[in-house]
């Protein structure tokens, strides 16, 4: 069974640019596009993969603002396919060129499958199995951070493909990096503490901006 693309979207200018490289690189694989109505990506993306969940158990999940290339979702399943055969998988998500550094071809990642503590799920799979157990939280900046780390806490293993994306970047939740890094700190502060420390005790230094 072929595995779709799942975007929510809440008016991103990228979409139909996203949607034309779907429709004209991968024209058969069913693209399935949500309108985002919970104020954050957490809950909007929970809601839209619940959903889709119900007729796939493997899907890749897809922001609103990307551009694929002619061989994006086709090396992003290759990948998902070796590493299942030998590995716990949890996230497998896409390389890019306006990402954090550990998915960004600008900062010299190596070409191959590379294993790491946490993903941006710019165009990312992702298992029913695992949504099951590990959801994302209701907050927009740190959603994904929580989700990998929770899952890893299950055992599972997250992974940057050799795939690439271009990702024309925070269409949907802005430039304002202070705003984004204060909206999740309480709902961190309270439900997940350890992050808390380890995460803000760390971008407290002025380095917010290095997430993305």
């Amino acid at each position: 069974m072929t595995i779709p693309i799942v975007v929510c979207t809440v008016g991103s200018r990228s979409l139909s640019v996203l949607q034309t490289s779907a429709k004209v690189y991968n024209p058969d694989v069913p693209l399935i596009i949500f309108e985002g109505f919970m104020g954050n990506f957490g809950d909007d993306y929970n809601a839209a993969m619940m959903q889709t969940f119900d007729w796939y158990d493997e899907i890749i999940i897809a922001n609103d603002d990307i551009v694929l290339t002619p061989n994006s979702y086709e090396r992003l399943i290759e990948d998902v396919e070796f590493l299942k055969q030998s590995r716990k998988v949890g996230l497998v998500a896409s390389r890019a060129d306006f990402v954090r550094p550990n998915q960004s071809v600008l900062a010299g990642i190596p070409s191959e499958i590379v294993q790491t503590d946490v993903i941006s799920p710019l165009l990312c799979y992702v298992s029913k199995e695992c949504f099951d157990q590990v959801k994302f939280p209701p907050i927009n900046w740190f959603s994904d951070d929580v989700m990998c780390k929770d899952l890893s806490k299950l055992g599972y293993e997250h992974f940057v493909s050799r795939s690439y994306i271009h990702h024309v970047g925070s269409q949907t939740v802005g430039f304002d990096f202070q705003k984004l890094m204060d909206g999740p700190k309480e709902w961190i502060k309270t439900n997940r503490p350890d992050y808390y420390e380890e995460w803000y005790a760390y971008y407290s230094k002025g380095e917010a901006g290095i997430r993305w």
